[in-house]
């Protein structure tokens, strides 16, 4: 119990501290995601891995650009990096980069309950390629999502 705790205040500090305004997450994909404000014209991404070995604790970064102004549904694409500063201590010096690929994205963020706007179902399409453009993998997200912030008036 004092170990969730502690991951709620840290979760809940780091977002305070890097401005966060939306969370969500991707059960079938194990990802958390700690947004900026997803409703302003441009906002940023961050993800990260819950569910995976520490030799491979992927972050991925990414801006978005939101395509329409609709306070039920909102389009954006985006395009970014997938990044594992644990690999600057692999004592192979070939794979030492932080690097590990490239994706693009495009998806919607949708309050599907009226009564509760701030929170979102939301569904993208994401290629993936490796930094070598030798493998790639088309993704496909599904997750929940909240939007901090204070009620309007």
């Amino acid at each position: 119990m004092l170990k969730k705790s502690l991951l709620v205040v840290v979760f809940v500090f780091s977002a305070e501290l890097s401005q966060a305004q939306a969370f969500t997450y991707y059960p079938f994909n194990s990802i958390f995601s700690i947004a900026t404000n997803p409703n302003k014209p441009v906002w940023a991404d961050f993800r990260f891995q819950m569910n995976s070995y520490f030799s491979s604790l992927s972050t991925e970064v990414s801006p978005m650009f939101n395509l329409n102004k609709n306070e039920r549904a909102k389009f954006y694409v985006g395009a970014g990096l997938k990044v594992n500063f644990l690999n600057f201590l692999n004592t192979d010096a070939t794979k030492q980069s932080p690097l590990e690929g490239y994706f693009l994205n495009a998806g919607v963020r949708a309050s599907p309950i009226i009564k509760l706007p701030r929170f979102q179902v939301v569904f993208e399409l994401s290629p993936y390629s490796n930094k070598n453009f030798d493998l790639g993998v088309f993704r496909a997200n599904l997750g929940l999502g909240y939007v901090l912030g204070k009620k309007k008036q």
